[in-house]
């Protein structure tokens, strides 16, 4: 025998119609041999099964996330975080005690602060963490990854001063005298990021390999990571041919490279996109920024601000182009897209390129889809299209979405509109972003299903909830189709990939308030335990 059968047996909930509930399932060879009653599996089961049994508790398919960086997951467990500073002193005297612990000169780096949580919502200085930590280059990172906050030391690595245009697609915030306030958005964080020295490929194998069993242990068995450049994708394929990939993961090429290295990694995966647990079947484009850092493209105006709608990266015709070169290349495109505007500008190029190409038999994503009008959402199911959405953004945005995009903005009405996309006819794939927002899929079961901001007893535009049952099924069925991937996973049945979540308690029977205490009990990816409470 090549591996041991696993037997999993107590309440299994397949999400299948046919046979919603098992008492019992068989798995060989990574796939499900028998489901049904746990004396049929017994009985075909050889010696020396191992048997998981589930007690008080429930399996369901395994669990996805349909959007999360899985390198940037690893960096923010190690790095200074700041998600939990009351206010930017307390964020740069983090980053000072980290300092102490490097050489002089040492970069420190950090993600996480949010000003929308500190008093005042203001962004912060580059004086208060010059002053917090005056020897090392220091840069840390907003909680959604689309704006740094820099020391002098940095600014002056990158040699950002006065007279230093905006690059395109990007802003360097200023004083009243034009100096760089210490706040860079969206591509003018590439000035000081890249004068921080790449990691080597042993070292990216250590953080592919920590930020994935930080999900293993959450309960996922798949991720979809959303942008990787060539040596991170290097790092997967050789970790995935030596067999060491604890979950399933499809990667998603990073579009922005120039085009010339850009070609040839579509025609690298093109030529060989699987290998093992690696899919590479996808490329990520960017359309706009993101809303904290007020880097989303707008059709009307930031609450204000009347000149300022936010950045479009790429303007109309460019982000056609690139829809088409990826389209043209064989692969999903898959376009961020957050902005009531952006995802307008993306919808267009969706419908423009599927004119041209069979776009659809790609099924071409928009990712995060955080603001959209109901009068674009027909084109997103004209093309095929996916909306892949994160349900933890919207209870997290929503105590200051309305102060920065003013209570009247018409892009509120179609603001993480789940129930608008199931309504829509538009498959529905939810993750997380990670670590923008915590990986663990029971905090987004609860975010979809409630829809109530912490600290809040009401619920931020109710009319979107979702139930549990659909939530589920986004974070399974959805995910999986978005990956290509439904006639393998996304459900239990005989023949399916034995890929299975199992919690301690039946989470589809627990109070929603509860879902987040239910322990994972065991992760398992192709009938192979990848994760066991204790």
């Amino acid at each position: 025998m090549d591996s041991p059968d696993l037997l999993v047996t107590g309440r299994i909930h397949t999400l299948q119609p046919e046979l919603p509930l098992a008492e019992a399932l068989l798995a060989r060879d990574g796939k499900v041999l028998r489901l049904g009653t746990e004396l049929d599996c017994r009985r075909e089961a050889r010696p020396g099964t191992k048997v998981l049994a589930l007690g008080r508790g429930c399996a369901v398919p395994g669990l996805s996330d349909a959007h999360g960086h899985v390198v940037l997951q690893a960096r923010a467990l190690e790095e200074v975080r700041c998600g939990a500073a009351p206010d930017a002193a307390a964020c740069a005297a983090l980053a000072s005690l980290r300092a102490r612990e490097l050489p002089v000169g040492a970069w420190v780096r950090g993600r996480g602060w949010d000003q929308h949580r500190w008093p005042g919502g203001g962004l912060p200085e580059a004086a208060l963490l010059t002053a917090a930590v005056p020897d090392h280059p220091a840069v840390l990172e907003r909680v959604d990854g689309h704006a740094a906050w820099v020391n002098a030391r940095a600014l002056a690595a990158a040699g950002i001063g006065r007279d230093t245009p905006d690059p395109p697609g990007g802003r360097i915030l200023r004083g009243a005298r034009g100096e760089p306030s210490g706040v860079l958005v969206d591509a003018a964080q590439s000035l000081v990021l890249s004068r921080i020295p790449h990691p080597g490929s042993a070292e990216l194998e250590r953080l592919i390999l920590a930020g994935l069993d930080h999900l293993a242990r959450l309960g996922l068995t798949s991720v979809h990571d959303a942008g990787c450049t060539s040596s991170v994708l290097r790092a997967y394929a050789r970790l995935a041919a030596e067999d060491r990939l604890p979950l399933r993961v499809y990667a998603m090429i990073d579009c922005g490279q120039p085009e010339g290295p850009l070609a040839a990694e579509l025609a690298r995966w093109r030529a060989t996109p699987e290998v093992g647990r690696l899919t590479v079947r996808a490329a990520k484009i960017f359309a706009d920024g993101a809303l904290g850092s007020e880097g989303a493209a707008l059709i009307d105006p930031y609450r204000g601000q009347p000149g300022h709608r936010g950045l479009a990266l790429l303007d109309p015709a460019a982000l056609r182009a690139r829809v088409r070169r990826v389209a043209a290349a064989g692969f999903q495109p898959a376009v961020h897209a957050i902005g009531d505007r952006a995802c307008r500008d993306v919808l267009e190029a969706f419908r423009a390129v599927a004119s041209e190409l069979p776009l659809a038999a790609l099924r071409p994503r928009v990712e995060h889809l955080q603001l959209v009008r109901a009068e674009h959402l027909p084109m997103l199911a004209e093309v095929g299209g996916i909306a892949s959405m994160q349900p933890a953004h919207a209870t997290s945005d929503a105590p200051w979405i309305g102060g920065v995009l003013g209570e009247g903005n018409p892009a509120l009405r179609g603001a993480y509109a789940w129930r608008q996309v199931l309504e829509a006819g538009i498959p529905l794939a939810f993750g997380s972003d990670f670590p923008v927002e915590s990986a663990d899929p029971r905090l987004g079961l609860l975010a979809a299903e409630r829809r109530v901001p912490a600290g809040s007893k009401e619920a931020w535009a109710p009319g979107e909830r979702l139930t549990l049952r659909e939530a589920l099924a986004a974070f399974t069925r959805g995910a999986a189709y978005a990956a290509f991937a439904e006639q393998s996973r996304g459900a239990l049945w005989v023949g399916a990939d034995a890929d299975l979540t199992l919690f301690r308690e039946d989470l589809l029977a627990v109070e929603a308030e509860r879902m987040p205490e239910v322990q994972v009990l065991a992760t398992v990816v192709g009938g192979r335990v990848e994760y066991a409470a204790g």
